[in-house]
């Protein structure tokens, strides 16, 4: 009887296996972003990804082993445009603007492979406590929700644009894993996280 529930077992874990979820990490939607130093995940090439794939492979009885390629290497972004306001005529114009945002900062995750990621709850995590194995997300399992109001007054001169944008800074580290069961490899491939480290307004006026 126990060796027909081993087996019913390892049969379970061999179809969880297969099972395959790619998520992107929401900077893939932003207007501009510069990675400074180091690569995206998704920028690996093949051979460097099959690469990095086998230092992850030695098997073990239970848990990740993990290969970081890029830590907290440093990214400036251009999230949005608040709003654009141009002014085409020859006389100054008044603008007021009222904006009201509510906006969560916390870390942003993506994957490749067969590493999945849980999408319910407030923050993002990788399935199969992969998180409990990476360093660098003790510091950013809470997110924090704000909501402000504010009022832009300002005026407009002839042959000029008003643009706001949401910009900032933040940190990417990525690289492989693997993990383990009874010897079993459940899941294999890469991980990144994204993590914002600093978000502000800037107020630009260009001449068109």
């Amino acid at each position: 009887m126990k060796k027909y529930l081993m087996f019913c077992l390892l049969c379970l874990l061999i179809s969880l296996n297969t099972l395959q979820l790619k998520a992107d990490s929401d900077y893939l939607a932003y207007e501009s972003i510069t990675l400074h130093e180091g690569q995206f995940l998704s920028d690996y090439s093949e051979k460097d990804y099959k690469a990095y794939l086998k230092e992850v492979t030695k098997r073990r009885f239970a848990g990740w082993n993990v290969k970081y390629v890029y830590e907290d290497c440093r990214v400036t972004y251009k999230s949005k445009s608040v709003f654009s306001y141009y002014n085409d005529g020859t006389t100054p114009i008044e603008y007021n603007y009222k904006y009201e945002s509510s906006y969560t900062t916390a870390r942003n995750i993506t994957s490749t492979g067969s590493i999945g990621i849980n999408m319910s709850g407030p923050v993002k995590k990788f399935k199969g406590n992969l998180d409990a194995s990476l360093k660098i997300t003790s510091s950013t399992e809470t997110v924090k929700k704000e909501t402000e109001t504010w009022t832009v007054k300002m005026q407009v001169d002839p042959q000029t644009m008003a643009n706001l944008y949401v910009v900032g800074e933040g940190k990417i580290t990525n690289g492989v894993a693997a993990r383990y069961l009874f010897w079993l490899e459940l899941e294999k491939g890469g991980f990144e996280v994204f993590v914002v480290t600093t978000q502000y307004y800037r107020l630009e006026k260009v001449k068109i």
